[in-house]
């Protein structure tokens, strides 16, 4: 692998107070080449003032402009903001967004609570855009209960049968005190997401020990099958173990048990190639701090990693919380200052890889792009 190009989405350094920090990267080739990239924005890494800005990118990546500048912050009377949107083309000149609303009425209340570290309140959303994400349709909830703490890991995927199905993750409620469960979940429609099945458990562990976080889900085009790739954190080690990864049915209701993959990181996309091959693209948070991409030649069961590539050095210093065991409520602390990550791959027409993800320091957070050219089969 190489990198061929490289460049900056947005730059926040240029930008006000309230768009300096940037994250939870989306990004979607359209049908006619254009790049459309999504992303949260806001005067910290966790704000009540956080939205989503859409940028549009007609030449490779070259230069972008703004399309699209956030949702109204008020749902249904209750003061909120938007902090993820992930983006997927339903068919040429039809996208599909899957957004997720916490609930903010309470400014100075953090994301997570520090004594349970349970989670705001949140509400997930279902737009669709005609115009390359200029504007948005009229908002559909997808019903999340009985399970809380929810938050959105990826955007709406076509299954092999025609389906779509939408990944989030669950945790618990702001003010429980109970230990918490965590589960990787799949929602399935067969009508063009506004009706949903019950939930599909993708990952969880039963003995609430390993926490299969950050689900990052694809479609094999070939074959339909779907895979994941898990950040995997060990609640009793007070410490994160190796990238996992769980392989589906092509109709999404059959999971494998997260397995080990061998590769230690956090946040990791995979991005099916032709011919059986799998890319993955993740988060080295340990020192040297870097993103980086690694192949599979067997669909991740094994992995290349003698000749992975590093597309990203951090040189913001060590990243927090990554000197040992630590306790589980700092994660949340150390999730809210680290200053790079959500690395979000697409496979371009020409077979080169573009990659999305935010990168910067304590001052400014940005995104940022890089071009990948891949070993054919």
């Amino acid at each position: 692998m190489q990198i061929i190009d490289q460049g900056i989405i947005f730059d926040a350094t240029q930008q006000p107070a309230q768009r300096r920090f940037n994250c939870f990267t989306s990004v979607c080739v359209l049908s006619d080449g254009r790049i459309l990239v999504a992303f949260r924005t806001g005067s910290s890494k966790d704000s009540p003032d956080e939205n989503i800005i859409m940028r549009l990118s007609a030449d490779g990546g070259k230069s972008w402009r703004t399309v699209f500048e956030g949702l109204e912050m008020t749902v249904d009377g209750v003061r909120g903001a938007w902090r993820h949107a992930a983006i997927s083309e339903l068919r040429p000149g039809r996208l599909i967004g899957v957004f997720c609303w916490f609930d903010r009425s309470n400014p100075p209340a953090p994301l997570a609570n520090p004594q349970t570290q349970g989670v705001l309140p949140s509400r997930v959303f279902v737009l669709e855009s005609s115009d390359a994400g200029h504007t948005w349709g009229e908002r559909r909830e997808i019903v999340t209960k009985p399970y809380e703490g929810i938050a959105t890991t990826g955007p709406a995927m076509r299954l092999a049968g025609g389906a779509l199905a939408i990944p989030y993750e669950a945790w618990k409620s702001y003010y429980d005190t109970r230990p918490g469960e965590h589960h990787a979940l799949l929602r399935i429609s067969t009508d063009g997401a506004h009706t949903f099945e019950p939930a599909v458990i993708v990952a969880h562990d039963p003995a609430a020990n390993l926490f299969f976080w950050d689900q990052r889900l694809t479609v094999d085009p070939e074959t339909g099958r779907l895979v994941g790739l898990f950040w995997t954190h060990d609640r009793a080690a007070g410490q994160d173990r190796n990238i996992h990864i769980a392989w589906g049915s092509p109709d999404g209701h059959q999971w494998t048990p997260p397995a080990d993959t061998g590769i230690a990181g956090q946040i990791a996309s995979p991005l099916c190639l032709p011919g059986g091959r799998l890319l993955m693209v993740y988060v080295h948070r340990h020192e040297p701090p870097t993103l980086r991409a690694v192949l599979s030649r067997d669909f991740g069961r094994t992995w290349d990693v003698a000749n992975e590539l590093t597309f990203y050095n951090s040189w913001a210093g060590r990243e927090s919380g990554m000197g040992g065991r630590r306790d589980f409520g700092d994660y949340w602390a150390d999730m809210s200052v680290w200053s790079f990550g959500h690395p979000d791959p697409v496979r371009l027409a020409d077979g080169d890889v573009f990659v999305a993800f935010y990168a910067g320091d304590s001052s400014a957070m940005g995104m940022r792009w890089v071009r990948l050219s891949i070993p054919k089969a």
